[in-house]
């Protein structure tokens, strides 16, 4: 074999692996999944106290969309009172421009009840643009941007009056593996309009136990810049919970 054959085999050699390293990357895993994480929650800010902590999270992705939906809820009682509870349940839906699902149009529906906050139903409904900066199995990086309505219900006793605002939402998601057991989670979400604006952190780790199942630690960091009158702008909760993907 010449050194010209030699070099043109070499060339299509790569070009063919690159091209099933592109596909693969494209693969989307396809139907229902999701996690459901039951454990301890450390509270601090407006509840000083231990709690039970609970989490159910699906997704489901065909080639051009993505549906997805989490219920959180914190409830715990104490010497026959309850000292936390709050629940939030959040719906988005996501439409990918291409089959690659790197750019999507999402719509999304928010709803938060924590009588801690004094907030009876705090809501958001959301339209916006996202993008998978990069999506692989080991190294995950994404971004949204949105617009759309906040309504905020407090409770009766709290004194403070309602109200509806247009808001802006940004959001930030990063995951790394350091290997195939343990895996870096950071996530920010930025809620914000002229009369109040709400920011969340999320920072975890998440260890592999066996097969399905995983130890999680995570960091919770919620500020309010206009909370009700005597309530405090800043929530912290550290949570460590088993999870199980399916």
């Amino acid at each position: 074999m010449t050194t010209k054959n030699t070099l043109a085999l070499l060339t299509l050699s790569s070009l063919f692996a690159a091209n099933q390293v592109m596909a693969a990357e494209a693969k989307t895993d396809k139907g229902l999944h999701g996690s459901g994480e039951a454990g301890y929650s450390e509270t601090t800010g407006n509840t000083n106290t231990e709690a039970l902590y609970a989490s159910l999270k699906l997704d489901y992705t065909q080639e051009m969309y993505k549906l997805k939906a989490k219920i959180d809820a914190s409830n715990k009682k104490e010497d026959g009172n309850r000292t936390e509870e709050r629940y939030v349940g959040d719906l988005q839906g996501n439409l990918y421009f291409s089959d690659y699902q790197k750019a999507y149009g999402f719509g999304q529906f928010r709803a938060e009840n924590n009588r801690f906050e004094d907030i009876e139903l705090n809501t958001y409904t959301l339209v916006g643009l996202g993008y998978n900066f990069i999506k692989e199995q080991d190294l995950v990086l994404t971004g949204e941007a949105g617009i759309g309505n906040q309504t905020q219900d407090y409770t009766k006793d709290s004194g403070e009056k309602d109200f509806s605002q247009l808001i802006g939402k940004l959001y930030g998601n990063f995951e790394y593996s350091f290997n195939a057991n343990v895996r870096f989670l950071q996530n920010l979400t930025v809620f914000t309009g002229e009369k109040q604006t709400k920011y969340e952190s999320n920072t975890g780790l998440k260890v592999k136990l066996n097969g399905n199942l995983n130890l999680k630690l995570n960091y919770q960091y919620r500020h309010n810049d206009n909370p009700a009158t005597g309530k405090k702008k800043d929530d912290t909760e550290t949570m460590l919970t088993l999870m199980y993907d399916f």
